[in-house]
């Protein structure tokens, strides 16, 4: 999110994890997990080996912050610029094996660390 502003919450991450499987299932792309909270999304996803990570990311970012200006325009006044997303992301390629489950796992719980505990923050941790 941009500028990390607070505005992804109730309805509003359903809405956005409904529409990312939506855009998934639209690009034939295959969503592992989804994890929100009120300022980020982590999404552990995959496509096709000719589908850049840039196009995936580029594909998800617009028609999310398309659909939810549509569905809730009066998310705009708190951004600045009109932007939802940051321009930055984060990528990085796994392969089936131990790796992969504590991803999934660590994108699966975003949600759920953030209600338990607004002072915690969940860290990634591989062992070996």
């Amino acid at each position: 999110m941009k500028y990390s502003r607070k505005i992804l919450f109730g309805e509003r991450i359903k809405y956005l994890k409904q529409l990312i499987h939506e855009i998934a299932e639209r690009y034939d792309y295959y969503i592992e997990a989804v994890g929100v909270d009120e300022t980020h999304v982590h999404v552990f996803a995959g496509a096709h080996p000719a589908i850049s990570p840039a196009k995936l990311i580029q594909v998800v970012k617009s028609i999310t912050a398309r659909e939810l200006f549509k569905k809730y325009p009066e998310i705009k006044q708190f951004l600045w610029g009109g932007a939802l997303w940051a321009i930055g992301y984060y990528v990085r390629t796994v392969s089936d094996g131990p790796l992969d489950h504590v991803i999934k796992k660590y994108v699966d719980e975003q949600n759920q660390v953030i209600k338990s505990t607004r002072k915690k923050k969940y860290q990634l941790k591989l062992v070996p």
